[in-house]
């Protein structure tokens, strides 16, 4: 059976059980506690959690994801993957062990025809429903079902969120594969293929069971990959039909055979792995960078490109490619599944292309310092020598080197690694990064939020047919629980059961606005989904005290909401017009919508030109000009889809959803405000082109009022620089060209002469000196000079006085602040003589500090009115660093 049968039959079987079918979502999860999709229940975790109500009691789906957790074992064993693809039915309260044990069992012997004698199961220690009902429901006998602790059998994220007791299916390879007793005793011959997580915990980030979930749940796992070993005869998931032809690619391309040597196999399925995995994260919008997702993909390509050279590849400056034709065929073997990488080919190719090259150059350069270091490391005679951090922080920070790469290269020579020393170096940006990943809202508690939603319900948003709305004051939220009254002064957050104050998503900033009660008004600072569904306003008691059950009065700032909806509707078109003059791969990968103004965030690999911005500019307000409708209509997703309707990378989409429509030439996805036609957008004006990391770019542009003021703005600039130069506008720029040129020249010929005027004032100031005992000390004041004509200074009397001698200039400068430089003759330096413990006494007189090494040091202080007394300090530390150098 090939693999796409094994998935069908998994989804058909679950739709003729009651199962409503959900294609993949992304692998950029919206659970900001997980950096990626690495499960598939991860999608559905707010119905597990009770945060939102499910629209159907059982799904089934197949779901893309990425784990890297087990990334140095990829290439090395026979199932290590980091991007795999998870076959799962859920119920959301409904069936619990039973229904989910007796399916599974008809499903792997009925339909999948597993040799029933052969199948093993295991339950979580504790757990005698979960084998009463195997031994009740199917044909397995009780000695080949064995009891694990929770390592094996307690499933979570491993991060706060649900979990439970599980139960998984494993299959008998046979004694080949090794040896028997279970998989208690071999989890290579007896292979996991399917697992039955019964879902009924609340976890802490530590796993801590925090208490019993809303319902109980089942969540299921059944992998892809491994069924394919299994169904296709095969040893190994590197020799299904999933990956078969990866490595006869690879191998075309590194003239290796896969097969024949166990070393080079190991690089042959590191690039086929890797390349899948890159294909499928760019496709989902994740580009290389440092940091979070984008650090995963560059060390999975890099790795990959690392792997090539192992195999003999000149990637970056041959020609020879590898990333790039590796991505094709992925596109090539998966794009019947998973359409998206073929609508995104131009991305991944070209991201793919770019990070080779880019690395392939690189590499060379870091492998000759990794190298150094290993021959160096060497020549310590330790009988454990260890590769420095501190150069593995260098690879990482100079030549983009993965940290798990220089560690592999290393073991390679037989070094460890000194990770304590490059965790000491990375550990700024580590914490950064925690800090970002745990960032909470107002450090309320998640439970505060699901108790206002039971009370309150999910909020109605009804700002798309007004901006004001009577309610009832639902629940009034703190970080120290629900309130029923707040006065004057208090800031909390309120939740209302209907509310036209629009919560932040979408790129679009949360309203602003009034909530009045009969007692009491409240001014709204921001306006969020505070989990799913639930919205809540920020804000702040300004008059009176509100009380839970008042009646309410929802006033949205009207200006602000206008504008805002310009930006929004102005970033759909230049969306859609970026991607006409750049290419398709040029998708929104971020944006911010505010009153006025909208930043816009997409991929692209070299910066816009000032020409192609201003066609740019021209194309989108002429569109504007038109005055095309905006259209707006709800959809089924699937619908959305088949209509053409743009999907942001990231953006957080239902079954049931909104689809923008403006003019002929932009449709998206969006749950933003948008104004009822392009002419009322105004003028858009585009302000700032700049990359915000690599292969990533960022606009930022105006509309409407603030568009107008900031070009008033410029022609009044405009008209003051020809007013200044005396020419027509129109022959201002051309004019103050030629003035620029005229004035480089006079700079030029200036510098020329102060060279000169410099040269022959250090041949003087030589001439003038004296020596006590063959030494000459040179202290000379020179002020008026910049800072690189002091140090020209003092380095020609230096040459002028060839040997000992140590000169120290200083300058006074018009803030009133000291500079001095110190320059000693080489001799002198070879002797031990160095700059900058000379200067540093006189630094301090001036209320500074010095800095430099050997022959030259400058130093700086703001108090220069003591520039005389440090001149003589340093002279008196000069003749005796000098004497002591005897």
């Amino acid at each position: 059976m090939d693999s796409l049968s094994i998935r069908n039959t998994f989804l058909d079987f679950f739709v003729e059980h009651g199962h409503r079918r959900y294609e993949s979502a992304s692998l950029i999860p919206q659970d900001p506690t997980v950096l990626l999709t690495i499960a598939g229940m991860l999608p559905f975790k707010p119905w597990f959690m009770g945060d939102a109500t499910p629209p159907t009691p059982r799904a089934t789906s197949y779901q893309k994801c990425a784990r890297t957790n087990d990334i140095e074992n990829v290439g090395h064993t026979t199932r290590h993957l980091t991007f795999f693809e998870m076959l799962g039915n859920f119920s959301f309260g409904d069936y619990f062990k039973r229904e989910a044990i007796r399916w599974a069992w008809a499903l792997s012997v009925e339909h999948y025809r597993l040799d029933p004698e052969r199948i093993w199961v295991t339950v979580y220690e504790d757990d005698d429903e979960a084998e009463q009902l195997w031994l009740a429901e199917t044909d397995i006998p009780a000695a080949r079902i064995q009891r694990l602790g929770a390592e094996d059998n307690y499933w979570w994220t491993h991060a706060a969120g649900p979990g439970g007791p599980n139960t998984e299916l494993y299959y008998d390879r046979g004694e080949a594969y090794g040896h028997a007793g279970g998989p208690a005793v071999d989890d290579e011959r007896y292979l996991e293929f399917y697992n039955l997580v019964f879902m009924q915990h609340e976890l802490d980030d530590a796993g801590n069971v925090l208490g019993q979930l809303p319902a109980l749940n089942v969540d299921t796992g059944l992998g892809l990959e491994r069924m394919a070993v299994l169904l296709q005869g095969v040893d190994n998931v590197f020799e299904t039909d999933l990956f078969a032809p990866l490595l006869a690619r690879a191998g075309e391309l590194s003239g290796t055979a896969y097969g024949e040597d166990a070393e080079r196999d190991v690089s042959l399925r590191v690039i086929a792995e890797h390349a899948r995995t890159s294909a499928f994260l760019i496709a989902d919008g994740v580009l290389p960078s440092k940091e979070g997702r984008g650090y995963v993909l560059r060390r999975l390509m890099r790795r990959a490109v690392r792997h090539g050279q192992l195999l003999g590849m000149d990637i970056g400056s041959s020609g020879q490619q590898l990333l790039l034709p590796m991505v094709e065929q992925v596109i090539e073997q998966m794009r019947p599944s998973y359409p998206d990488l073929e609508r995104q080919r131009s991305l991944i190719t070209r991201v793919a292309g770019a990070e080779e090259t880019d690395f392939g150059a690189r590499i060379r350069q870091g492998l000759e310092r990794v190298d150094q270091a290993i021959t160096s490391a060497r020549s310590t005679g330790d009988d454990a020598p260890a590769f420095p951090g501190e150069v593995a922080f260098e690879l990482h920070d100079t030549f983009g080197f993965p940290i798990d790469l220089t560690a592999e290269i290393a073991a390679d020579a037989g070094l460890s690694l000194d990770r304590g020393e490059f965790d000491a170096l990375m550990q700024q940006q580590r914490e950064r990064a925690r800090a970002a990943a745990k960032k909470g809202s107002g450090g309320i508690p998640a439970e505060t939020y699901r108790e206002a939603a039971a009370q309150v319900g999910t909020t109605d948003f009804l700002g798309y047919r007004g901006l004001t709305a009577e309610a009832e004051l639902g629940a009034i939220v703190t970080a120290g629980g629900l309130l029923h009254t707040a006065g004057e002064g208090d800031e909390v957050e309120i939740v209302l059961p209907r509310t036209p104050f629009y919560a932040e998503g979408g790129g679009q900033v949360g309203d602003v606005g009034l909530l009045e009660t009969p007692t009491g008004r409240l001014q709204v600072t921001d306006t969020q989904e505070a989990i799913e569904g639930l919205i809540v306003h920020r804000a702040r008691v300004v008059a009176g005290e509100v009380r839970q059950g008042q009646p309410v009065e929802a006033h949205v700032d009207p200006s602000r909401r206008v504008a805002t909806a310009r930006s929004h509707s102005a970033t759909h078109v230049l969306h859609a017009t970026i991607k006409e003059f750049l290419g398709d791969h040029a998708q929104q990968a971020g944006s911010l919508v505010q009153p006025g103004r909208l930043r816009f965030d997409f991929p692209h690999f070299e910066s816009v030109s000032r020409d192609r911005l201003a066609e740019i500019e021209g194309s989108i307000n002429e569109r504007v000009l038109r005055d095309p409708h905006v259209h707006t209509e709800v959809m089924s997703l699937d619908d959305a889809k088949k209509s053409g309707a743009v999907a942001n990378f990231g953006d957080k989409y239902g079954q049931v959803v909104r689809v923008v429509t403006i003019g002929e030439f932009s449709k998206e996805l969006c749950g933003g405000t948008h104004v009822p036609s392009g002419a009322k957008i105004g003028t858009i004006t585009i302000v700032r082109e700049e990359s915000i990391g690599s292969n990533t770019r960022r606009i930022e542009a105006l509309t409407g009022v603030d568009a107008f003021g900031f070009l008033s703005k410029e022609r009044m600039v405009a008209e003051e620089i020809a007013r200044l130069v005396d020419v027509p506008s129109d022959q201002a720029v051309e004019r103050v060209g030629a003035l620029l040129d005229r004035l480089k020249a006079a700079e030029k010929e200036l510098a020329k002469l102060r060279g000169a005027n410099l040269s022959q004032e250090a041949r003087r100031i030589a001439d003038e000196a004296s020596r006590e005992d063959g030494l000459a000390v040179v202290v000379t004041r020179a002020d008026g000079l910049a800072h690189d004509d002091l140090r020209r200074l003092a380095t020609e009397i230096r040459n002028h006085l060839a040997e000992r001698a140590v000169i120290v200039v200083g300058t006074a400068t018009d803030e009133g602040k000291a500079q001095l430089i110190c320059a000693v003759s080489a001799d002198l330096a070879a002797a031990g003589v160095e700059a900058r413990p000379i200067l540093h006494p006189a630094a301090q007189v001036v209320g500074g500090g010095a800095g430099g090494k050997g022959d030259l040091a400058q130093a700086g202080g703001k108090q220069g009115d003591r520039l005389d007394e440090a001149l003589q300090v340093a002279a008196g530390e000069a003749r005796a660093a000098a004497a002591a150098s005897r």
